[in-house]
């Protein structure tokens, strides 16, 4: 008798398949936002969005997040994932978590961060689409 904990290799075929396909989304959010390829980002969002970081929270829907990429100063030029983790609390629910460490202007300056980030993708009709993102600096340990 199999425990309840334990999956079919089939199940785990599944799974394996589930979590590519969000994490292709997810490097495709960020590759849009690397390429400024803004139409590709807001099709990837839902109806009502929203982001929680430094900076504040902020909810949008495509058109305001469409203005805020185009009028934004900041410009994505690199990205890197570690430690990343997709898990689905629903089935059509998927929670994306890793550690990112990015490279972007400001006004024209180069800067680096590194950073924990989580995105929150909703199946909808049968495509995924983000709806929550959050993002937490790194800090450095205390001395």
């Amino acid at each position: 008798m199999t425990q309840a904990s334990e999956i079919s290799v089939d199940e785990a075929r599944v799974h394996e398949g589930r979590v590519h396909e969000v994490m292709v989304m997810e490097r495709g959010f960020w590759q849009a936002m690397r390429d400024d390829d803004v139409d590709t980002a807001v099709d990837m969002l839902d109806a009502e969005s929203a982001s929680a970081c430094a900076m504040g929270i902020r909810h949008f829907d495509p058109a305001g997040y469409r203005k805020m990429a185009e009028d934004g100063s900041m410009r994505l030029t690199g990205f890197e994932f570690a430690d990343e983790r997709v898990f689905f609390p629903l089935p059509d629910v998927a929670i994306v978590t890793y550690a990112v460490r990015q490279t972007f202007e400001i006004d024209g300056k180069a800067q680096v961060m590194e950073a924990y980030d989580t995105t929150t993708w909703v199946r909808k009709n049968g495509r995924w689409v983000a709806v929550l993102h959050t993002e937490s600096p790194r800090q450095a340990p205390d001395a």
